[in-house]
């Protein structure tokens, strides 16, 4: 039986429905939320134009050798800008640049008050550098200034340079004015004016401090080599050393209850016309500095009402006696070669001497001194 062929089965054909694709409405929770940021970003910019956040008061605290003029500027409260544009963390960073300030704080009391809180170095001594009289602290950097009755006196002087402003700037300061860019209005009376010269050693030093001449006397010397002649100073009086006096204080300056009863060196060398605000005093001269211009008449027996220091060129560090006029040259001092440490030696054999002749009758008196305790000290009488 013969079957016929098989009948062609077509394709398999599937029924597509059409898919209906609607955008979905917003719930409810949606239209809530979305409400709410636009109310939130209508109310921010509400706020920062509304004037009753505008910042009008500035409340200062501890700012005594910094002006309030530039605290304001560095706050950004010149004009009175809304206080939540005001940038804290960035403007305490700048004012802790300072050169007074050590650390700052800046806060935002609403609506209108922008509260700034700074802790200022602690001044150790006064630093006189050509007619301004420069507050040190403990690490010698000169960040502040008094007058001549010892008043803190608030400078304007902006932010010190960072490290790496420093090393890309290099400018050299005028010896007509300071780093900070002022120049200095304080008179202070004569200054001396010394060649830069090197620093004598301690053996030139002690050298030149054995005089032996009419009218001069010495103390009992003792050298480590007795049998040396000491070199003679001229006979002439007239070519005796001499020294610019210190600058006595401002009769008009009146001492207010802020006033700093700090011990003052004048500096007066020619490497040092140039320091400023931010500048930094060698740390073995400040030292001696401070050990010096700490004594008073009574530590060398004076009748005296005060003592001078001054450091210049020629004689180093020299003490002086007002009104009596005698002078101790203490002389020069070096970390390895002649240390601070010498300093009550001096002064123990300055009071001896004053003692042993009379501190009318004593014009000049050499100290010599050095790290093995060999020292001979000469007197010159008037």
């Amino acid at each position: 039986m013969t079957r016929g062929p098989l009948p062609r089965r077509s394709g398999m054909q599937v029924r597509r429905l059409p898919v209906r694709r609607s955008t979905p409405r917003l719930r409810s929770v949606q239209i809530v939320a979305a409400f709410l940021m636009a109310a939130c970003l209508v109310g921010i910019v509400a706020i920062s134009v509304a004037p009753s956040f505008a910042a009008r008061t500035l409340e200062i605290h501890g700012a005594t050798f910094t002006s309030q003029s530039v605290i304001r500027t560095i706050v950004g409260m010149d004009g009175t800008p809304n206080v939540f544009r005001i940038e804290t963390d960035r403007a305490a960073d700048k004012l802790a640049r300072l050169p007074a300030v050590k650390s700052a704080s800046v806060e935002i009391r609403l609506p209108s008050t922008v509260i700034v809180t700074l802790v200022e170095r602690d001044p150790k001594l006064v630093w006189v550098i050509g007619g301004v009289r420069y507050v040190a602290d403990q690490d010698g950097l000169l960040f502040g200034s008094v007058d001549s009755a010892g008043n803190p006196v608030a400078s304007s002087a902006g932010p010190l340079a960072s490290p790496t402003e420093v090393s890309l700037s290099s400018p050299s300061p005028s010896p007509s004015t300071s780093s900070s860019g002022e120049t200095p209005v304080e008179s202070s009376g004569p200054t001396s004016s010394p060649s830069p010269s090197p620093k004598p050693s301690p053996t030139k030093a002690a050298a030149k401090a054995t005089p032996t001449k009419a009218g001069a006397k010495a103390t009992p010397a003792r050298s480590a080599s007795p049998s040396v002649a000491p070199p003679a100073l001229p006979s002439d009086a007239s070519l005796l050393p001499s020294l610019a006096p210190a600058p006595s204080a401002d009769p008009a300056a009146v001492s207010g209850p802020a006033a700093l009863a700090l011990p003052v060196v004048f500096d007066r060398r020619a490497s040092d016309i140039g320091l400023g605000l931010g500048g930094v005093v060698d740390p073995t001269n400040l030292d001696a500095g401070y050990r010096l211009a700490g004594l008073t008449p009574t530590d060398v027996d004076s009748k005296g009402t005060a003592l001078a220091v001054v450091l210049d060129d020629d004689h180093g560090f020299t003490v002086s006696c007002v009104p009596i006029g005698w002078v101790a040259e203490f002389g020069f001092y070096a970390p390895t070669v002649r240390k601070t440490t010498v300093v009550p030696t001096q002064v123990r054999d300055l009071r001896s001497a004053l003692d042993s002749w009379g501190e009318t009758k004593v014009a000049w008196v050499y100290l010599v001194s050095d790290v093995s305790s060999n020292h001979s000290d000469t007197v010159v009488l008037r």
